[in-house]
């Protein structure tokens, strides 16, 4: 049943694409469209027409080229769409930025960066992730201190010793900021 095993093993590729570029391409989208929920809702649908067409992606950055073209398209569309001007009540859009290449490429470094900062803050120790992810939403020391049930002083000492395993971890990062003046 060589068959059932070579769409098995293309599922399970195609979970792994899924799960390492669904939280950016909806950072992304909500880029576009200022309300998560839609935006997930456009990716998950970008990704079963995806999945649908079943097409032949032979490298990891053309394949994310490709669905970032096609969740920005959707998005686009769906700012244009009549459904959209009727729940968003609102003057039609001046979409002429979103549709820039500038904004484009600007938004998918942005997704990109969120995503490594992520990914590299879920490595941390539960208590040093959750002290970054509160500083990162912008609590205050004291705000943190009292949600986490901590003192100050350990807000502090967790911080630092986060910034310093972050900075190894996001080191690779810095090649993409040295491009921009």
């Amino acid at each position: 049943m060589p068959n059932g095993t070579s769409h098995l093993k293309k599922l399970a590729g195609y979970r792994s694409l899924f799960d390492a570029l669904y939280p950016p391409l909806c950072l992304f989208a909500n880029k576009y469209l200022n309300d998560m929920d839609t935006s997930k809702d456009i990716v998950q649908e970008v990704f079963i027409k995806i999945w649908e067409k079943q097409p032949a992606f032979t490298h990891l950055n053309t394949t994310k080229a490709y669905f970032y073209t096609t969740v920005k398209n959707h998005c686009l569309n769906y700012l244009k769409s009549k459904h959209y001007k009727t729940i968003a009540n609102a003057n039609p859009l001046d979409l002429t930025m979103q549709q820039s290449e500038e904004y484009f490429y600007s938004e998918i470094v942005t997704a990109e960066t969120y995503n490594q900062l992520y990914k590299a803050i879920n490595t941390l120790p539960k208590k040093s992730a959750k002290v970054i992810t509160l500083s990162l939403n912008k609590y205050t020391t004291n705000e943190i201190a009292e949600e986490l049930n901590i003192t100050p002083s350990t807000v502090r000492t967790q911080k630092s010793l986060a910034y310093q395993k972050l900075k190894g971890l996001l080191a690779p990062l810095k090649y993409l900021f040295s491009f921009f003046p």
